[in-house]
């Protein structure tokens, strides 16, 4: 599990490389696998397409995300524990050097933020709606679970596009405008 993290991450990082030195989508797979010291086979293992390689660094949180989300105390409102925990991981923030070379990539290519993003939030959400209704007892995880979910993960959405696009210096203040106004409408 180790070697494949860092096998990973190595990929991930040879991308951002690439990315940033010779353009977005100049950069081909075969390029990107050299970069890495891996096949091309090895990095379709670890990524579906170049764009979730861009964003893997924000990405790799989620696990310690889930991790605590877990740890919550059972009788906190889901709503509570996701806003404590997606807020904590806004508040820990991610790595400068990483960031600088993620915005500088969309800002060549900005398109690839708007649709991107959500890439992998899937797996994220499912788990996160799991924990949840396992927390309340739930065997099917309620409407009223899968939309709180949703709604929190909208505000986390929202707050890294603002950061990354707009080059916002704080993913706290992203994040506490998003949730601000959604409870003020």
């Amino acid at each position: 599990d180790r070697k494949a993290r860092q096998t990973r991450a190595r990929i991930a990082e040879a991308a951002l490389r690439l990315f940033v030195s010779q353009g977005y989508a100049e950069s081909t797979i075969d390029q990107i696998a050299e970069a890495a010291g891996v096949s091309r086979r090895t990095v379709f293992h670890h990524f579906p397409a170049k764009e979730s390689m861009l964003f893997d660094h924000l990405a790799g949180r989620r696990e310690v995300a889930l991790q605590r989300l877990q740890a919550r105390p059972a009788s906190e409102a889901p709503l509570v524990s996701l806003h404590a925990v997606l807020r904590e991981l806004c508040k820990q923030g991610y790595d400068r050097r990483l960031l600088a070379q993620i915005r500088a990539v969309l800002k060549t290519e900005p398109r690839v933020a708007s649709g991107q993003l959500p890439l992998g939030m899937g797996a994220f959400e499912k788990r996160a709606i799991a924990t949840l209704s396992e927390r309340l007892g739930e065997e099917q995880p309620s409407v009223e679970i899968r939309a709180m979910t949703f709604m929190a993960l909208g505000w986390f959405l929202s707050a890294i596009q603002a950061y990354l696009i707009q080059g916002r210096h704080s993913l706290v203040e992203c994040f506490d405008e998003a949730v601000a106004g959604c409870l003020r409408w």
